[in-house]
């Protein structure tokens, strides 16, 4: 489900604004993280690193009120649920972008 929002009466009201503005908006993250623990995890359990570092993503974004909100054309809209957006290469090579729903529970 999914609502619109006031832009104004939200504390993305300044983002908003300069996503409406700006000639390519795009937002990037860069952290760097010590992922040895979550390596021993996925061989323990025969997990996918991918996948378990994508749900970690989810899990990490799902407790941030503003990742719920995302312009959609020049409206800010609110959604019930995120998804944690990837890119993934098919069986020729290529590459795709995926939306991937996000779920609280791991397995």
């Amino acid at each position: 489900m999914m609502k619109d929002v006031d832009p104004k009466g939200t504390s993305r009201a300044y983002a908003f604004e300069m996503w409406m503005d700006a000639p390519m908006p795009m937002v990037t993250f860069i952290k760097t993280l010590d992922v040895s623990r979550l390596v021993r995890m996925c061989r323990r359990n025969g997990l996918k690193f991918n996948m378990l570092m994508l749900w970690y993503v989810g899990r990490t974004a799902s407790g941030v009120k503003e990742f719920y909100m995302l312009p959609v054309g020049r409206k800010l809209i609110q959604y019930d649920n995120l998804a944690v957006n990837t890119i993934v290469a098919d069986s020729r090579g290529e590459v795709s972008s995926c939306d991937i729903p996000f779920s609280k529970t791991l397995l």
